[in-house]
């Protein structure tokens, strides 16, 4: 990457610091609120929302690393710095909010066979309201860098799974204590622990396609290559590899065949081929071998 090309990277990251910042500080008040109010009320659900609530706290530290270690420039043995890492930490968050879900699901599960009492039920209600608000604030600063950022984006998802278990919590308490049926508790539970999961599944696979050097989401290889031929002078494009960095870092490397007579305009060819590619597919880093072709060879 270049100096410059690095600078833009590091402006673009500033605004997502200061949310993650934000988001971290907010969510920790909220988990030291709810771990007070489980130990003041004596309910298990706050309890595990609490618990929920410290899992966010401890993902959205470690997106604020990620994108901090993320600003380093690139240096004789970190080619591309450390951008990879942004990477790694929506692969850890898609696998704790699936750890998550997974745990809600077999607490409520549990719960089917003997539904302990749930004691301070105002308080439970209370306490998941303002859990709620908290998400609420944390998601709407999230959701637009999350957008383009795949390792906001399990910071996002983090909080918003948070959110649904406050739901879950106001609406069981709320139903407790106004009709006692019990069994609604781990109904919601289960129905939290599938929305979850319906959200966290796509996270792990684009996260997993970026560690595999998979082609981005929204990138189609043979989109690009019909776009790189359709240029005057390209006969044909062939060995072409497109990957992924990190969410907004695409990488491309590929053999471009030019009619003879066209390659005494290397340097305008080869600008224009990178300008198309930037422009049009968002890949900013391409390397580009041209050829000539031979004097038998036909498009």
């Amino acid at each position: 990457m270049t100096p410059e090309a690095h600078h833009r990277h590091a402006l673009s990251t500033a605004r997502p610091r200061r949310v993650l910042v934000f988001a971290a500080t907010l969510t920790g008040a909220t988990f030291l609120l709810e771990l007070w109010g489980a130990h003041r009320s004596g309910s298990v659900a706050l309890l595990s929302d609490a618990a929920h609530v410290f899992m966010d706290f401890g993902g959205l530290l470690f997106s604020y690393f990620a994108v901090t270690l993320a600003e380093r420039p690139a240096s004789d043995r970190r080619t591309f710095g450390l951008h990879r890492l942004e990477v790694l930490a929506a692969v850890a968050n898609g696998l704790l909010v699936s750890g998550v879900a997974l745990g809600i699901a077999w607490k409520s599960l549990h719960r089917f066979h003997g539904p302990a009492a749930l004691p301070g039920t105002g308080w439970m209600m209370g306490l998941g309201l303002a859990g709620l608000a908290a998400n609420i604030a944390v998601a709407a600063a999230l959701h637009g860098p999350s957008r383009t950022d795949v390792n906001l984006r399990g910071s996002f998802l983090h909080v918003a799974s948070d959110a649904l278990a406050s739901v879950g919590v106001v609406a069981a308490g709320a139903l407790i204590a106004a009709t006692g049926w019990r069994a609604v508790d781990p109904l919601v539970g289960l129905m939290i622990a599938a929305l979850i999961l319906g959200s966290a599944l796509p996270l792990l696979r684009e996260s997993l396609n970026l560690l595999l050097e998979g082609v981005p989401a929204g990138l189609h290889l043979s989109e690009v290559t019909e776009a790189l031929q359709s240029l005057p002078g390209v006969r044909r494009v062939e060995d072409v590899h497109v990957w992924g960095l990190c969410s907004h870092l695409v990488s491309l490397s590929a053999r471009v065949i030019l009619d003879p007579a066209r390659m005494a305009e290397q340097p305008r060819t080869l600008s224009a081929l990178q300008t198309l590619l930037r422009d049009r597919f968002s890949i900013g880093h391409s390397t580009l071998q041209l050829e000539s072709a031979e004097p038998d060879d036909r498009p």
